[in-house]
């Protein structure tokens, strides 16, 4: 349930980032981008490691291993990375799935959190309601509306002017807390509520050890999150060294797929084949070594491929005009969600990487 939870969130917030209006795109492969000024426009961005220190006036969509925010922007702010650090202002809503996430800011609407540990300073504001997911939750700052989330170890030391529903392994509720409507929590055991605190009704739900644990879907999640990202990353960049052939190869995903397939699963049967051979030998062990990394990036090569076919054919079927990265994030999103489904999970993993690879060995062989 608390996986369910963690990928909801992140639907929520690729979904409603696509249903943005698209008027630029920033993609940037390197250790370091940079972002300032101002930006009359919507601003796209993925990189190892991203700051943003200028005025955006529209929204902001950014992935990267590690985001900082320092600026201001208009509209929404959608990141996913590893760590992201906000200092700065958002004008509406803003959504994260993050591996850690400092939040020192302000923001004007909802703030939408996904992450392992997730820190909302003393000095952050929110003006509309907070919802997270969180391993470790620090809520220090002030919410306008109502808080709402589950996590390993949540407490509570800031301001919520509504209610508050929680679902913790442990929680802590400081004297410096205050919320001004109901509490409603569950956990393994009372929290200890210093008097004052809740100015409405408090209510007590005893849960079964570990159904807050932290343990319990939080690494799977995060995990889960990390390969999304992963994945997007790559298809951004290779995108944009070689849209048209990543377009190409998409469109063939719909032609011979099952003999695409048998020749993929062939291809890389015989390479792990080739691979062992050579390690078994003093000569050949560098050679054997090298064609082992190539099959893990063809393994992530040829899911992103099947990604944005995925995108494509999703876009095409509702009717909404759509850009390639809008069909790769789209895409590979669903395709995650369908190879960690149960029983089928892994055929569908099989068919995402076979047929990719079958159709770019005829896409080369004709070529030549």
């Amino acid at each position: 349930m608390k996986r369910a939870f963690g990928i909801f969130l992140l639907l929520l917030i690729i979904l409603t980032a696509l249903c943005s209006p698209a008027t630029a795109l920033t993609t940037r492969a390197g250790d370091l981008v940079i972002i300032d000024g101002v930006i009359e426009d919507d601003l796209y961005v993925a990189g190892n490691n991203i700051i943003i220190t200028g005025t955006v006036m529209g929204d902001v969509i950014a992935a990267g291993g590690r985001v900082e925010f320092r600026g201001n922007i208009t509209q929404d702010l959608t990141v996913m990375a590893g760590d992201i650090i906000i200092t700065g202002s958002v004008g509406d809503d803003i959504r994260v799935a993050a591996g850690t996430l400092d939040m020192q800011g302000e923001v004007r609407d909802d703030l939408i959190i996904a992450s392992g540990d997730a820190l909302v300073a003393s000095r952050s504001t929110i003006g509309g309601e907070l919802s997270f997911r969180s391993g470790h939750m620090q809520m220090l700052g002030s919410v306008a509306g109502d808080a709402m989330g589950s996590g390993g170890e949540i407490t509570v030391g800031g301001q919520i002017d509504g209610h508050a529903d929680l679902e913790a392994g442990e929680l802590t509720i400081l004297p410096a807390a205050g919320i001004g409507g109901n509490l409603r929590y569950m956990s393994p055991e009372r929290a200890t509520i210093p008097e004052g605190t809740v100015g409405g009704d408090v209510e007590f739900i005893q849960g079964v050890e570990g159904d807050a644990d932290e343990g319990i879907g939080v690494f799977s999640v995060i995990w889960w999150l990390f390969q999304y990202v992963v994945l997007t990353i790559i298809g951004l960049v290779v995108i944009a060294i070689w849209p048209k052939k990543m377009n190409a190869l998409a469109e063939r995903t719909r032609t011979s797929p099952v003999k695409a397939f048998l020749t993929g699963l062939g291809l890389m049967l015989g390479a792990w084949i080739l691979a062992a051979l050579l390690l078994i030998t003093l000569v050949g062990i560098p050679i054997g070594v090298l064609i082992i990394l190539l099959i893990l990036a063809v393994l992530y090569f040829a899911r992103v491929i099947t990604g944005l076919w995925i995108g494509k054919y999703i876009f095409a079927k509702i009717g909404h005009e759509s850009k390639h990265w809008h069909e790769l994030v789209l895409g590979v999103l669903i395709l995650l969600l369908l190879s960690d489904l149960p029983l089928v999970g892994w055929l569908v993993y099989l068919v995402a990487t076979f047929i990719p690879l079958g159709n770019y060995y005829y896409g080369t062989k004709n070529t030549l």
